[in-house]
């Protein structure tokens, strides 16, 4: 006689059902056989929604208040905490979103456009902010570029509200006294779109003088800003499943791991207010741009590079080489090889897909590039380098 055995139940607090974050989970959910459940604290804490729903793990969003911190020590259900602000509220497992990589993937981008300027607007001593300006400035510097910090919270003292004529005028004023052209990273969507604001009002061009990123992403806010907004998409689903995989081991009996499972962005989704390339040469800007675009097409060559530029492929060479350091086939390389080591370690798609998805021939050519790149193949590369290895 086989014994039925009931599913694990889990509970979900303080979630959209239908966010990122929620599908992450759900996913993984859906391997394994859960039954899901998502609720609101409300008024209650964390611990005691869990006892009432009688659940064997919860998974919560947001940061913890006084209470949860009470209760959980009390508590023997496993529990993950997921989100972008929690460091260490309490002996608790956690996944976290990677603010560091963030600013450095902005910083990238910037500087594979051409820029040398660069600018971050430091809304105030908070730790994701505090790693993301960390991030963006320490890759920037390390590439020659100059970075100018725009500190709003010593210039708004005790009230950095950056939602605000106030703040929009500050920030008007500092890039006014900025180099251009200007790479400018904003820390979220929302301020992204006061900065679009600010530099429109003070009638700079976005994005032929002051190209902006901002982050997390949200389809909405960016495609519907006055210049569509690039942005660093944080992932959020990669983070739901993290989670799940994470709370799995806990309710296996595994002990809590002593540091958070970080997860790295999903990637740059590049838009209208960054789509610029700050170098002065037409026929480099153009081939850039098809680099760009086109990088996953395998057939995409140096000749058809020149032909968009409408110069020689010697004298784009020679262009490339003065105003971005590399040949152009070099720089083409180097997108495709970026573009496949992020996906080895923020997906779990195979070599083979990845190599075809980048503009590799051959899975043979993207073996080689990695092995040339980092002495490892892609298989031991990955193992090495993904945040948080899943299991069923």
């Amino acid at each position: 006689m086989v014994e039925n055995v009931r599913p694990r139940r889990v509970l979900v607090l303080n979630a959209m059902v239908d966010h990122p974050t929620s599908l992450g989970t759900i996913e993984y959910a859906n391997q394994t056989g859960w039954s899901m459940m998502f609720a609101a604290q409300e008024d209650m804490s964390a611990a005691a929604v869990a006892r009432r729903w009688e659940c064997d793990g919860v998974i919560v969003s947001g940061e913890p208040n006084e209470k949860d911190r009470r209760a959980w020590q009390r508590s023997h259900i496993p529990l993950v905490w997921l989100g972008d602000r929690t460091v260490h509220p309490f002996k608790a497992a956690r996944v976290l979103l990677d603010f560091r990589a963030s600013g450095r993937l902005a910083a990238q981008h910037f500087i594979d456009a051409g820029f040398r300027h660069l600018a971050y607007c430091w809304l105030g001593n908070w730790w994701p902010l505090n790693h993301q300006l960390e991030g963006f400035r320490q890759h920037a510097e390390a590439a020659g570029a100059t970075v100018h910090v725009l500190d709003w919270s010593a210039a708004a003292g005790k009230s950095p509200g950056s939602f605000s004529e106030t703040f929009r005028r500050w920030l008007r004023k500092q890039v006014s006294a900025m180099p251009r052209p200007l790479g400018l990273m904003m820390e979220s969507d929302w301020t992204g779109l006061e900065a679009l604001a600010a530099l429109r009002d003070g009638g700079i061009l976005v994005p032929d003088e002051v190209a902006v990123v901002s982050c997390y992403n949200i389809a909405p806010i960016c495609e519907g800003a006055i210049v569509p907004l690039s942005s660093v998409d944080m992932n959020y689903r990669e983070q739901g499943y993290q989670a799940a995989a994470l709370l799995g081991r806990l309710m296996r009996g595994e002990p809590i791991p002593p540091e958070p499972v970080w997860v790295a962005p999903k990637g740059m989704v590049v838009r209208q207010s960054s789509n610029v390339l700050a170098v002065p040469h037409a026929g480099v800007a153009k081939a850039m741009h098809l680099i760009r675009t086109d990088f996953r097409d395998s057939n995409l060559t140096v000749e058809r590079l020149a032909g968009a530029a409408g110069i020689s492929t010697v004298a784009l060479g020679k262009a490339f080489r003065k105003h971005l350091g590399q040949s152009p086939g070099g720089r083409l390389r180097q997108w495709r090889l970026r573009e496949g080591m992020t996906l080895l370690e923020t997906t779990r798609r195979s070599a083979k897909d990845i190599a075809a998805a980048c503009g590799y021939g051959t899975i043979s050519q993207f073996i080689r590039c990695v092995r040339a790149a980092t002495g490892q193949s892609p298989a031991a590369w990955r193992k090495a380098h993904r945040r948080e290895q899943t299991d069923a």
